[in-house]
């Protein structure tokens, strides 16, 4: 096939496919105006503009929570003119072309770029990129954008934006109980203020904070490192570096991070660590059926470890061991599959924990075993999308479990209470908010169950969930 053919070809496919050709993108902006080759061809790009515009759209429709797990991560978005644009003309130039909400972060200029960040919103990247040479400028020059995926910002920070940075982590700071807590940093206040744009895991930044904690903090007893999206090498780089002869650190927060790997202890085993938080962390699921496994090699690597992700260690470890020992090795009675151990606090919450890690799966068939055979669910909703309903016995819990729309729970708005009308049965309410598909609004809930032994360790044998 020749040159001019296959050019032909190229055309006639790119048109059939419904993608635009960069000359004709050129000859829109984003009113639709610009300089036509001729009214005909006008009529004609925008009608294939809309059709694409609105298969971009449907396909995001039909993608659903499958677009959600793909929106992670850090894009750059460049802006680039005759010279750098101010942030509110850009903002607002792009806003108001996209239905897709954004947060951008850390604008700053280079030369005739204007440039800032988006966190864990891809969509919102494709769609400005593009808007690529449909948005003009004062002077009706065309303006390029560009949409770059990057692994997390690391900008240096001038003179100004350290100190900052220093007063926002003084702030942070509560002497009194020696706790700095640095939770999802990047995202404070004073910080989006002034455009700073410092998350922890840059390099840059998290040498800055380790240089004003050695300096200012040399005895620091808590630190909470929690939303940052920490990783394990994230965590090489900056907690040995802080220890010292004298460090004082016990307790360490690191919930909602990406931490996926067990090895991290080793970077933390120096410091008399007696209190860690591990929730919500890729590491958790990966261990949620070896609970046991999980907490000995914490313990193992850290042997004053006394509570980890708010359970009693010593003291689960305990009664594991006396639950086991105290099985018979075959059934024997109409008891058969039961346990008489005494049920604690920290055994109930690890259960609640495993439990709320499951339902928000796209697959709950694993929940079922959370419940005893004759188990009851009830359902009260004031919800009008949900149906108030009773099941009984584990069949038709699982029919519930798998029928029930997909969730998801707002951790950091739960709030517990746990009861013990006897030794052998604890009655745990959950408070708080998640979401359901299919309803536009947050639904608080109320949950209680009756959590009794069973087999080697505890299920539900009542639960009653209340929406509204």
């Amino acid at each position: 096939m020749g040159k001019r053919s296959r050019h032909r070809f190229d055309k006639k496919k790119k048109a059939a496919e419904g993608f635009l050709d960069e000359d004709e993108i050129m000859a829109l902006n984003i009113n639709g105006e610009g300089k036509p080759r001729n009214a005909k061809h006008t009529a004609k790009l925008k009608k294939r503009f809309r059709k694409l515009q609105k298969r971009e759209k449907e396909k995001l429709e039909r993608s659903g929570g499958k677009q959600k797990q793909k929106s992670t991560g850090w894009h750059k978005i460049e802006v680039i003119g005759s010279e750098a644009m101010e942030k509110n003309f850009i903002y607002t130039s792009i806003g108001s072309s996209l239905e897709i909400e954004f947060q951008p972060l850390g604008f700053h200029k280079i030369d005739k770029k204007s440039c800032f960040y988006l966190e864990n919103n891809e969509p919102a990247a494709s769609a400005m990129h593009s808007l690529d040479k449909r948005i003009q400028d004062s002077n009706g020059n065309l303006l390029k954008i560009n949409s770059i995926r990057v692994s997390r910002p690391d900008l240096a920070l001038n003179s100004d934006q350290l100190q900052v940075l220093r007063e926002v982590m003084s702030r942070r700071f509560n002497a009194a109980t020696c706790l700095l807590d640095l939770t999802n940093l990047h995202h404070d206040p004073a910080l989006l203020e002034k455009d700073i744009l410092a998350p922890l895991a840059s390099t840059l930044v998290m040498k800055q904070v380790i240089k004003v904690i050695k300096e200012n903090i040399p005895h620091l007893k808590a630190l909470n490192l929690s939303k940052n999206s920490l990783h394990v090498n994230h965590l090489n780089l900056l907690l040995p570096s802080m220890h010292s002869e004298s460090s004082q650190l016990f307790a360490l927060n690191l919930e909602h991070n990406a931490i996926d790997n067990l090895q991290m202890l080793r970077f933390i085993k120096m410091f008399p660590i007696t209190e860690l938080s591990l929730q919500f962390n890729p590491i958790v699921e990966i261990y949620k059926n070896k609970p046991i496994r999980y907490i000995e090699l914490a313990k193992k690597n850290l042997p004053q470890l006394k509570i980890l992700d708010t359970v009693d260690v010593e003291t689960y470890l305990k009664e594991k061991i006396a639950t086991a020992s105290s099985q018979q090795p075959a059934a024997s009675s109409s008891t058969a599959g039961t346990s008489s151990s005494i049920v604690s606090e920290p055994l109930v919450r690890s259960f609640l924990e495993q439990y709320y890690a499951l339902i928000d799966a796209p697959d709950r068939n694993a929940l079922v075993a959370a419940y005893t055979p004759d188990a009851v669910l009830e359902i009260k909703s004031s919800v009008q999308a949900i149906i108030s309903s009773v099941f009984v016995g584990q069949d038709k819990i699982k029919e519930a479990l798998t029928t029930f729309p997909r969730t998801q729970h707002q951790h950091g708005t739960f709030s517990f209470n746990i009861q013990f009308p006897s030794p052998s049965i604890a009655q745990a309410a959950v408070m708080g908010q998640c979401q359901i598909d299919g309803l536009e609004t947050v639904v608080t809930f109320a949950r209680t169950m009756n959590i009794v032994p069973f087999n080697a360790g505890l299920c539900c044998s009542q639960d009653v969930l209340e929406l509204r």
